[in-house]
């Protein structure tokens, strides 16, 4: 990794389809269990595909004290209210720790999928405001948002989830926002990680959240055929790894993790749980919708990770594959990494937790690499789940199935690629609290 100050993470928390928290994600993953569910959020009548992993309970409950304006907000932006009740999750955590940096030397990053207005949510009020046929869309827009000052109901600007925390918690260093789909809230660490190391700030608060069940959005996922329109449960439709795949199993989650690089870890006595080690940020641009069939671009990303984290691949304990369970996707990224590392992939555990949560798509880096970290405090690598038939490489590489591993977890690594060509990799090590700035 570049020159410049050691980055460590002090503390994150995520809003997944398999709980909220935690304690309560990683329950799921002991218990083995699928979000994949039938979609309760809106009418899949007449769609080829009916599923989806869904973040489900009241999260209302969890913001219940927030102002009414972002209430109303939240009630027709799935985006912004996991983010907010996951604000709420680590409110108190992170205003302790945040209080004592200066705003000027704290910021927030996120990664956000695009907007899709949710037409289901508001059917109801707008066909009972006016029986008029003239009475059009922009009307409905007009009647939502009266009265509502400078918060717009349902047209925000994209940074809106960023200017949120950045009010709640004065980090007015910066607030960005990143849009690079699959990538976008691994993208987000990455550059959090760069303005630590230069001392540009002190703290960054890196994350993201998305959401693509509602109706607009599954309609336009599906037309890119990458999603699964299997005819079994839901919880069944992803199949990472597996010579059966046939798409992906579309989902929604929200994370945060708070950076700090090692001055302010040492100045504020900051707890520290992992250190970022090595990123790979590369582009291939080979197709919109598609890896380049080489992997050229997946392989540079993951190489400039080692590289820059100064390790041997065989230090590598566990990789959480992007594995989306799509046929382009999971063939090409197992290939390039035994490829890359050859007869040192042979001790490398590999698997991927989308069959588990879903691609939760802006949101997939944040959820992965917050439970990559929830996995390796409990050295637990997740099975693969629904990986019967595994694809065939060229060399070794341990391909976990049927059980979830016991293993000592020391280095972790986690992979997101995108649409446009975008590859992502992040290196984690584990650190000792108390030891988080001695080598």
């Amino acid at each position: 990794m570049q020159k410049g100050q050691r980055v460590f993470i002090v503390d994150y928390d995520s809003c997944s389809p398999l709980g909220i928290g935690n304690e309560n994600i990683m329950k799921s993953i002991h218990d083995n269990y699928s979000a994949g569910n039938t979609i309760t959020s809106f009418s899949t009548e007449g769609l080829g595909a009916t599923g989806a992993a869904e973040v489900r309970g009241d999260l209302a409950k969890i913001y219940a004290n927030e102002l009414p304006q972002i209430k109303k907000m939240a009630h027709y932006d799935k985006k912004l209210e996991l983010m907010v009740a996951n604000y709420h999750l680590m409110k108190t955590r992170l205003e302790k720790m945040l209080m004592p940096i200066p705003e000027e030397k704290k910021g927030v990053i996120l990664g956000l999928g695009l907007d899709v207005t949710p037409l289901e949510t508001i059917q109801a009020e707008f066909f009972a405001s006016s029986t008029n046929p003239a009475w059009n869309y922009i009307n409905a827009i007009e009647k939502l948002n009266y009265g509502q000052g400078r918060v717009n109901t349902l047209l925000n600007p994209l940074d809106i989830s960023a200017i949120y925390l950045a009010e709640k918690l004065g980090l007015a260093a910066f607030q960005k926002t990143i849009l690079t789909a699959c990538t976008a809230s691994t993208q987000a660490i990455i550059y959090a990680t760069r303005a630590l190391q230069t001392g540009e700030v002190e703290a960054v608060l890196a994350g993201g959240t998305d959401s693509i069940i509602n109706l607009m959005a599954y309609l336009a996922f599906g037309k890119l055929g990458v999603m699964s329109t299997s005819s079994e449960h839901p919880s069944k439709y992803c199949k990472p790894l597996d010579l059966a795949r046939r798409g992906t199993l579309i989902g929604e989650a929200a994370g945060l993790s708070l950076l700090a690089n090692e001055e302010a870890v040492s100045k504020y006595s900051l707890p520290t749980k992992f250190e970022i080690i090595g990123m790979g940020n590369t582009l291939d641009g080979y197709k919109i919708t598609a890896p380049d069939p080489k992997g050229l671009g997946m392989k540079a990303a993951i190489g400039n990770a080692v590289a820059s984290a100064q390790i041997s691949a065989e230090q590598i304990d566990y990789i959480n594959l992007h594995g989306t369970g799509t046929l382009s996707n999971d063939e090409i990224e197992l290939q390039s990494i035994v490829e890359l590392f050859e007869e040192k992939a042979a001790n490398i555990s590999v698997s991927s937790t989308k069959s588990r949560h879903g691609h939760a798509i802006a949101a997939a880096g944040i959820q992965e690499f917050n439970l990559l970290m929830s996995c390796m405090e409990e050295n637990i690598v997740p099975y693969n789940l629904n990986l019967e038939n595994p694809i065939s490489v060229t060399h070794p590489i341990d391909i976990v199935m049927h059980e979830n591993k016991k293993k000592n977890l020391n280095i972790g690594m986690t992979n997101n690629f995108a649409f446009g060509g975008v590859n992502s990799s992040i290196i984690i090590k584990k650190v000792s609290y108390g030891s988080s700035i001695t080598k």
